[in-house]
Order: structure tokens, then sequence, then C-alpha cells
């Protein structure tokens, strides 16, 4: 008699189980204000923010390379900050969004520095 070997299931059942796992945590970050970042910067350096509030200026850019790219201010009524993002999101002055990216308190980008910005460019930006 043949015995059922159960260890490809198994490992099928922790793949998927990771999976859903890895999808939950990246969907269900919670919304930092930007005033407590502001206030926190050492805190949120490097670390993944979600952040919501009122888009103040869009700025459509073309690098010197030729790809494009989005700076724009974020307002949640007491704060604002500058959010980055490679591309050219269908954003307008006054709209509400939601934006998940990097926080970076000091950013050297060439002979450029940034500071107390966020990358949305691994993350996304969602209007409300």
């Amino acid at each position: 008699m043949k015995r059922f070997n159960f260890l490809p299931l198994f490992r099928v059942f922790i793949l998927l189980l990771i999976t859903v796992l890895s999808f939950y945590s990246c969907t269900n970050a919670q919304v930092v204000t930007i005033s407590e970042i502001l206030s926190n910067p050492d805190k949120y350096h490097l670390k993944t923010v979600v952040v919501k509030g009122e888009v103040l200026d869009v700025k459509h850019k073309v690098s010197k390379k030729g790809n494009p790219y989005t700076v724009f201010a974020l307002s949640d009524g007491t704060s604002a900050i500058k959010i980055f993002t490679f591309g050219t999101p269908e954003i307008n002055r006054g709209d509400k969004v939601k934006v998940k990216g990097i926080f970076y308190k000091v950013r050297y980008v060439g002979r450029y520095t940034f500071y107390n910005e966020i990358d949305a460019t691994d993350g996304w930006i969602k209007r409300e």
C-alpha cells in the first residue's frame, strides 16, 4: 500500500499563507498624520508611511535623462509635506489623496539634497 506524501501540499499551504499575510500587511497600513511625521522625523526616516490630505501644488517635470516625474505638496490642514514620484499621476490642486511611500528625513540625489520628503515611486497615490 502506497502512503500519501503531505509534504508538497504543506509547502503550497505555507506559501499561500505567506502570500496572503504579506498582501494584508501591505494594504492595511495605518495612516499617520503629516504633523506626526514632521514632529518625529528620526522615527519615520526610511520607513513606509501612509498619509492623506489635500494636494496644494503639483509640478510635472522631466529629468535630464528624459524620465517624467511629479512633485507636489500635500497638506493635512495643519502641516504640509513634499511628495515625489516618477511618472505623472492624474492629480490636481485641491484633490484629496492618500499616499503610500518611503519617508526621507534627508535624501541625497546626485548634487541635490532633499529634506522631509515622501517618495511614492514604489508605493501609490490614490484619490479619495
